[in-house]
C-alpha cells in the first residue's frame, strides 16, 4: 500500500517524519508532500515545495517574491490537489494522512476532497475542536478529523501518542478489504430524525424488491453528496423524502442546502420523487433571546443546540415554489408526493407543530405551480404512516417503469 503524508515541512517536519516512519515501520510505503513555503525543511519530501508550487501553476520563486500569503496558500493548495489526483490516477494512493494548523488543514483537506469516498483520509488538526466549522474542511467526503489537543509544535508526551494513533488508524483503514457484493440498483433517499419511521418503511419495501438503498441526512451537505453520486452515475433513482435543508437555505437555518440543490436528478433524468419531509421546520441554534421573527412560534428543542421552529404558511409556500421550479425545469420521470396529514413527527393532528394552514401553504402552491408533466400524488396520511410508504414505493416503481421504457 502507498500512503500519502502531507504537511508543511518548515513547521511540521518532525511530526511528518514521525508519522512517515511509523507507517513505514508497519510495512507500508509513503509519499511525502511538502506544502510549506517559508523556513527550511528538516526532512526530504518525495514532492518538495517547488514541485507542489509548479503543480499549482507557479514557480516557488515567483510565489515567494510576491509576498502574498493568500496567493501562496491558493497555489500550494492547487498543487496538492493536482499532485494527489495524479498519484491516485496512477494507482499510487491507498490513503492520505496530514497534520496541520488552520492553514495546513485547509490545504491538506482540499487534496483529500479530490479523492473518492472510500479512500481513507485522516487529518490531525489543531482546529478540529470547539465551534470551528467543519464543513469547508470535510465537504461531502469521508475525512476523519482528529483533534491534536496540544498545538503541533514538536513531539512530546501528548503529540507522540495522538500522531501514533493517527498513523495506526490510517494504516488500518487502508488495509480494509470489503468482500465482493452483489451489484444492485442503488436508490437514494433523504432522511431526518423526524422522518425516520417513513424512511425505514420505504427502505424495507424497496430492499425486498431487490434494490440497494443509501440514505442521506438533510444536514445541508447530505443532499449535495447524494447529488454528486448521481452525477457519477452511481445513484439510479432518488426519493427526496426529507429536503429540510431547502427551508434552512431560504430562512437562514443551521443546515442550509447548496444553491444547486434539487437540480441534478432532473439534469440526469433519473426517476425522482420529492416529498416535504421535515421541510416544515426551521432549524436554529438554541438561545435565550430569539429574534422577533421566531418569538411566539411553536417549537421543539431537538437537542441541547438544535431547535425546530414551525414554519408559516408563507414560508411553506416559498419552499414549495423552490421545489416546483426545479421539478418543472428537469427531465425524466419525476413527481411530487404530498402527505395530507403532516410532514414530520411533530407535525400531525394533535402534535405540537401541527398547523393545517401552514401545511396548506405548501400543498396549494404545488397544486398551482407544478407543470403538467410532473406527476402530483396526494395521500390522506401522515408522512411516517405505512400507507404513505406504500404510496411512495408504488409511485417510484411507476416512474422507474417509465424510465426503463424510455
Amino acid at each position: 500500500m502507498s500512503i500519502v503524508v502531507i504537511g508543511s515541512l518548515d513547521t511540521k517536519g518532525l511530526e511528518v517524519a514521525y508519522i512517515r516512519d511509523l507507517i513505514q515501520h508497519a510495512g507500508q510505503s509513503t509519499t511525502v508532500l511538502d506544502s510549506g513555503t517559508l523556513g527550511a525543511a528538516p526532512i526530504a519530501a518525495d514532492f518538495d515545495r517547488a514541485q507542489v508550487a509548479l503543480a499549482g501553476g507557479e514557480s516557488l520563486a515567483n510565489l515567494l517574491a510576491s509576498g502574498d500569503k493568500a496567493r501562496c496558500q491558493n497555489t500550494m493548495t492547487a498543487g496538492l490537489v493536482n499532485v494527489v489526483s495524479r498519484l491516485y490516477a496512477q494507482g499510487q494512493v491507498d490513503a492520505v494522512i496530514a497534520v496541520g494548523g488552520a492553514q495546513g488543514t485547509a490545504m491538506a483537506t482540499a487534496a483529500m476532497r479530490a479523492l473518492p469516498v472510500g479512500i481513507p483520509k485522516v487529518m490531525v488538526s489543531t482546529v478540529a475542536c470547539g465551534k470551528a466549522t467543519f464543513g469547508p474542511y470535510v465537504g461531502t467526503k469521508d475525512v476523519a478529523m482528529i483533534h491534536s489537543v496540544a498545538d503541533i509544535l514538536g513531539l512530546n508526551i501528548v503529540t507522540r501518542k495522538i500522531l501514533a494513533q493517527a498513523a495506526a488508524a490510517v494504516v488500518a483503514m487502508a488495509s480494509v478489504r470489503i468482500p465482493a457484493q452483489e451489484q444492485k440498483e442503488l436508490i437514494a433517499i433523504t432522511q431526518a430524525g423526524v422522518t425516520t419511521p417513513g424512511v425505514m418503511a420505504i427502505k424495507e419495501r424497496l430492499e425486498k424488491l431487490g434494490f440497494e438503498i443509501i440514505a442521506f441526512h438533510c444536514n445541508g451537505i447530505g443532499g449535495q453528496a447524494m447529488e454528486e453520486l448521481m452525477l457519477d452515475g452511481q445513484v439510479k433513482g432518488v426519493i427526496d423524502f426529507s429536503p429540510h435543508e431547502v427551508t434552512d437555505l431560504l430562512y437562514d437555518g443551521m443546515m442550509p442546502a447548496q444553491l444547486g440543490r434539487l437540480t441534478v436528478a432532473g439534469k440526469v433524468g433519473i426517476p425522482q420523487i420529492v416529498a416535504p419531509g421535515c421541510a416544515d421546520i426551521r432549524l436554529h441554534e438554541w438561545r435565550e433571546d430569539w429574534s422577533p421573527d421566531l418569538c411566539g412560534r411553536p417549537y421543539v428543542r431537538h437537542s441541547p443546540t438544535h431547535t425546530h421552529f414551525r414554519t408559516t404558511a408563507a414560508e411553506m409556500s416559498a419552499v414549495a415554489h423552490f421545489i416546483a421550479e426545479r421539478l418543472n425545469a428537469g427531465k425524466g420521470p419525476r413527481a411530487a408526493i404530498i402527505p395530507l396529514q403532516g410532514f414530520s413527527m411533530f407535525n400531525r393532528p394533535g402534535a405540537v407543530l401541527f398547523d393545517a394552514a401552514a401545511n396548506a401553504g405548501y400543498i396549494d402552491t404545488l397544486r398551482a405551480e407544478l407543470a403538467p408533466e410532473v406527476k402530483r400524488v396526494e395521500v390522506d396520511a401522515h408522512i411516517n404512516d405505512e400507507k404513505f410508504a406504500d404510496a411512495t414505493v408504488q409511485l417510484f416503481l411507476e416512474l422507474r417503469s417509465v424510465y426503463r421504457r424510455n
